[in-house]
This record gives structure tokens, C-alpha cells and sequence, in this order.
């Protein structure tokens, strides 16, 4: 096959492919073979017709046309691959000729690929940069994390149940208005961190005072935009029974406790390694944050006219992206939208302001990457390659040849290329004091494209509800694992 690719105005091009005789003849076969056990001929056995028989009974331009609708997308996608073209839209195919299994077949596509952005100044721009700091407050926290992990509960008995304690109660939920039971509202021996927010706070709140042994009955409201419909709104009444209240008994910090929790010996290497461990995770932080920064200036000095189409196309991406995140928390993202007020379409929309600028980010990068000569070696891409290998079980070679033939190949490679445009600009930025106003620290920034959608808008997860899934005598893994 052979291609070649002629610039046309804006952002178009016409891509004239010539197929040869042989790759006609193979996707004409393929079809016939493919009817030959689709059609019933009275004498064979399907699939056995001749090809003669085939045609007498299909017609010869039926079959013809058939295999042109079968073979022409792979055609179209083999020149793409092959002019490493990156089209951005479907493309108009034209051809004046019908397939000939004798001088082969001929066709033109026009298509719009991806716009070149014009670079500003790139190279040497001044960003600022924030100070990597570890205060001795975050070294301590982090210690008495360690601390919170190694303790053991300990029973109390000479005061009420507070906040921070654990409380092992049985409970029953009734209806207010019907008195009959709530589905799922009861359970025994249940361990209850008080204050962390597993139970509605109301409850929760209920259970503050109560005393080893003492039963309680009190009504709860469940939230207007409680998970589950049904309750929303509704009144419950619940009786307690706390039979036992827990508090947790801490190790002492001392070179002691430093020998059984970790691998150092004294409590002053362990804090010096603690120090030094947030000290590399601050600097991956900053360094995140700057690299963002430089792209946003880099980008901010070029020009570039974003496709609609490109912009659509990674907003739906991000949504999908998103999709999936919340899925993965075990809620649909129907649920998601519901308690937003909003739904796919017009999240979709929403975002598409953040989904132009993700796109004019790459176009950046590749244009960053062009003018630098900046490629993805054979190595790079067959590292990540490994990867996959690694969880398919399948060689890398074979996997390489596999995304070589369906495209993938050049996108893994433009992606890596991309990365190595970035840690440039990073490399030849000139960082500077970062102004007060913006010193404190924030939230790592997620560097090019990579940005989750939505973030902002998550449902409020501060009060967890009795759950009315809950079956007698259940206990989870963390209630397990703290007993």
C-alpha cells in the first residue's frame, strides 16, 4: 500500500492511498468466504459453495461492495498509521473507481488533524517555585500516627462514653410513624468509633453520655439527601443497649517502641528518617506543582485554536475517566449526578472549559517536543511496554507489534514524548521566590491532562448514616481488626 498526504487549508489534509492487487484480492476472498457460510446453496454444505456458485447467486458487484465496506476502514487506518497522520475527526472518503482485483483500488480521504500550536517563549520563563518545608509539628504527627497504629483497646469502666471512644452496642431501628422494623436497622456487638462517622452524627451523638450497661431509646432524622431514597426524611426510632465502651491505650514513644515498630533503634533515627521521608514526598509535591506552573506559563505565551471537536472529545474522556472513579467507590455515578443536581450531559459541558485547556496543554507539548527534536526512543516505550507484559503475561515484542498495527504504538510513544517536553521546560525554567499572598501550601497539582473533573463538587461525606444493610451480628474487617 502506498500513501501519501497533501496539506490542505486550516487544519485538513487529503490522504491518497493506492491498494495493491493482492490486498484487494485477500479482502474479496475473506468476504466471499464470510457470505459463502452466511448464504444457504441448495447441494452444499455451508461454506463449501464454490466461488463461482457464490457469485452467480449474490451477484458479483454485491460482493464487491461488501468487501469494500469490510476492508476500507482497515485501509483507511493503515495509511493513518502509516503517514503518522493524528486525525482528530471522521474522515470524507472519495473514490471513482469500484475494486479490481486486477489493478488494485484507489482512494482519497480528507480529514482534519490535529492544529501545530506556535510557540511564545518557552525556554528560561520565570515561574515560582514554593519552599520545601517539614515542620517538627508534621514530624511529630507522623510519630504519633505510628503510635495510633500500634495501640491496644483497653476497657473503661469509670466514666461515660466520649468522643474517640469505641462502643459495643447492640441496636434496633423502628419506623416513627408504623413502628415496624427498619430493613437492616439492627445489629449486635457492633463496634462504634465514636466521632469517626460511620453511623448518622445524630446517632453517634446519642450515644456520648451513655454508661457501660445502659440501654437508651431516642429518634433519629435521616438526611433529605441520605443515600438511600427511601429514608431520606425519614424518622426512626432506635433502641441502644451499649454493653462495653473502649478507649485506645497508646504505646509509649521511646526507643523501645521504636525497636518493635520499625527497623531503627533509637527514637531519634526514626525521626530523623520520618523527617527525611516527608521531606522527599514535600519535594515530589513542589516539584509537581512547579512543573504545572511552568506548563500553565508556557502555554499561557503560545497561540493555538483548539478544535471543537478535540475539546468534546477529551471532555467526554475526562467524564468517562471520572465515571469510573466513582464507580470504583461503590456508588453509580446516577447516584453521583442525582445528589449534584446535575447529569452526564451537562457535567460534560461543564467541564469543557478545563477540557480545552488540557488540549491546548499537549498541543503545546508537542510542539515543544518538535521544535527540541524531542522523541520517545525505542527503550522508553519498550519499558512501558514491560508493564503491560507483566500483567497480560503476554512477551513484550508480541504486544509492541499488536499497538504497532492498531495505532497504539504511536500514541504511547507521543505520550512519553510529551512527558520529556514537560521535565525540559521544568529543567530550563528559572524558578523564583514564590509571593506571600500564595506561600501557603496546597493540594499537589496534577500535571498536564491528567486533571480529575468534578473534584470540587463531590457529595458531602460528613455524615455517614446507619446503614440499612446491616445484618444481625455482623462485624467488619476494621471492627475486627480493632478488637
Amino acid at each position: 500500500m502506498t500513501a501519501n498526504v497533501t496539506k490542505l487549508e486550516e487544519n485538513k489534509v487529503r490522504l491518497d492511498v493506492e491498494v495493491p492487487p493482492d490486498a484487494v484480492r485477500k479482502g474479496v476472498e475473506a468476504k466471499i468466504r464470510e457470505l459463502g457460510r452466511q448464504v444457504r446453496v441448495p447441494g452444499f454444505r455451508p461454506g463449501k459453495a464454490p466461488r463461482r456458485v457464490i457469485e452467480n447467486r449474490l451477484g458479483r458487484d454485491y460482493i464487491m461492495m461488501e468487501a469494500l465496506q469490510e476492508s476500507l476502514p482497515s485501509w483507511y487506518s493503515e495509511a493513518v498509521v502509516e503517514t503518522d497522520l493524528r486525525p482528530i475527526d471522521r474522515p470524507e472518503i472519495d473514490f471513482d473507481d469500484p475494486l479490481s482485483e486486477e489493478s488494485g483500488f484507489k482512494f482519497s480521504a480528507t480529514v482534519e488533524v490535529r492544529p501545530l500550536a506556535k510557540l511564545g517563549d518557552y525556554k528560561g520563563v520565570e515561574v515560582p517555585r514554593r519552599e520545601i518545608e517539614v515542620s517538627d509539628e508534621e514530624v511529630e504527627a507522623q510519630l504519633e500516627e505510628m503510635r495510633g497504629q500500634f495501640a491496644t483497646l483497653a476497657a473503661v469502666e469509670d466514666r461515660p462514653a466520649a468522643e474517640g471512644d469505641f462502643a459495643i452496642i447492640d441496636f434496633t431501628g423502628a419506623h416513627m410513624t408504623t413502628g415496624e422494623p427498619l430493613e437492616g436497622g439492627q445489629a449486635e456487638d457492633y463496634m462504634l468509633e465514636i466521632g469517626r462517622g460511620e453511623l448518622l452524627e445524630e446517632f453517634e451523638n446519642n450515644v456520648v453520655g451513655m454508661k457501660p450497661d445502659e440501654r437508651k431509646r431516642f429518634g433519629v432524622t435521616f438526611p433529605a439527601d441520605y443515600g438511600e431514597q427511601s429514608l431520606q426524611g425519614q424518622s426512626v426510632l432506635f433502641d441502644v443497649h451499649l454493653k462495653e465502651i473502649k478507649e485506645r491505650d497508646l504505646p509509649e514513644l521511646d526507643d523501645e517502641f521504636v525497636k518493635e515498630a520499625s527497623e531503627f533503634e533509637t527514637l531519634d533515627e526514626l525521626r530523623a528518617a520520618v523527617r527525611e521521608q516527608l521531606e522527599g514526598a514535600a519535594e515530589q509535591r513542589v516539584s509537581g506543582e512547579f512543573r504545572a506552573r511552568v506548563l500553565d506559563v508556557v502555554s499561557g505565551n503560545a497561540e493555538v485554536d483548539v478544535p471543537g471537536v478535540m475539546a468534546h472529545e477529551k471532555a467526554h474522556e475526562m467524564v468517562e475517566s471520572f465515571e469510573r472513579s466513582i464507580r470504583a467507590q461503590g456508588m453509580e455515578p446516577e447516584q453521583y449526578y442525582q445528589l449534584a443536581g446535575s447529569n452526564h450531559h451537562d457535567f460534560e459541558e461543564r467541564i469543557r472549559p478545563e477540557a480545552e485547556d488540557t488540549v491546548k496543554k499537549e498541543l503545546v507539548l508537542d510542539a515543544v517536543a518538535l521544535a527540541e527534536n524531542i522523541t520517545a526512543d525505542e527503550d522508553a516505550v519498550m519499558h512501558e511496554i514491560g508493564h503491560l507484559a507483566e500483567e497480560s503475561e503476554r512477551a513484550p515484542e508480541e504486544i509492541a507489534e499488536t499497538m504497532k498495527a492498531n495505532g497504539t504504538y504511536a500514541l504511547l510513544q507521543e505520550e512519553i514524548s510529551r512527558q520529556k517536553a514537560l521535565d525540559f521546560l521544568a529543567e530550563n525554567a528559572t524558578p523564583v521566590e514564590m509571593p506571600e499572598e500564595e506561600a501557603a501550601p496546597e493540594e499537589p497539582s496534577i500535571e498536564a491532562g491528567e486533571e480529575t473533573p468534578g473534584a470540587e463538587e463531590e457529595p458531602e461525606g460528613g455524615e455517614a448514616a446507619v446503614e440499612a444493610t446491616v445484618e444481625a451480628g455482623a462485624v467488619d474487617d476494621d471492627q475486627k481488626e480493632r478488637e
